[in-house]
């Protein structure tokens, strides 16, 4: 049987055109997706490296975080000590100052309340420290004023302060200190620690009157 193709020539050229567009297409779509999938996977693998090095990164921090927490606390301890022994070697190195002075001074220091000055000259102590609170000051300079060997003692100045992201009462007070216990020594006139005019050397100054309320104790 003989077949004879009646399609005109241009529609047959038409077709195969039409075919071959349909393939690159279809060969764009291909590798397009193709790219798509490569890139994800570099950028998921990349990812996954960032993951993991940042897991790493916490791991070593808080490996860390805390001996250096439990570093500070060990320098804050030992800060303290050696503010107290600094103290005690100055009360210490009073040629002819008693050891009960410093024993007196020592006790009358509460737990939360620490000195880091003490200078005396002729008879008057000026003291400096810190404490918790208004209340544990007040408790201090009451035990101190009941010694026998301060008297006259008086608040100064109060403030408050922020070390280490803790707040803190920093004070200043004075005091009269007789090494030999009892009543003060006389001081030179014009001397600091002396008595002003009209008043009797040796004499004892009253106790300072300490005064409870909301915000604290005021001397």
């Amino acid at each position: 049987m003989i077949r004879i193709n009646l399609l005109p020539t241009e529609e047959v050229e038409r077709a195969a055109d039409q075919r071959q567009q349909i393939a690159t297409v279809g060969l764009v779509v291909a590798v397009s997706l193709l790219a798509l999938v490569v890139v994800h996977s570099v950028q998921a693998a990349r990812t996954a490296r960032a993951n993991h090095r940042l897991t790493q990164v916490r791991e070593e921090l808080e490996a860390i975080t805390g001996p250096y927490q439990e570093l500070v606390k060990i320098q804050a301890q030992q800060k303290e000590l050696e503010e107290k022994l600094k103290v005690i070697t100055q009360l210490e190195a009073r040629s002819g100052g008693p050891v009960k002075v410093m024993s007196d001074l020592s006790g009358a220091m509460p737990d939360k309340l620490w000195l880091t000055e003490f200078n005396e000259a002729a008879g008057t102590v000026k003291m400096s420290g810190y404490s918790v609170d208004e209340q544990t000051i007040a408790d201090f300079l009451r035990r101190l004023g009941s010694s026998s060997f301060f008297t006259g003692v008086d608040l100064e100045e109060t403030t408050q302060v922020t070390q280490e992201n803790v707040k803190q009462k920093k004070f200043t007070l004075k005091a009269q200190v007789n090494y030999a216990g009892g009543p003060p020594q006389a001081a030179p006139a014009g001397a600091p620690g002396a008595p002003p005019p009209g008043k009797t050397a040796g004499a004892k100054p009253a106790s300072p009157t300490m005064t409870a309320s909301a915000g604290g104790v005021t001397p």
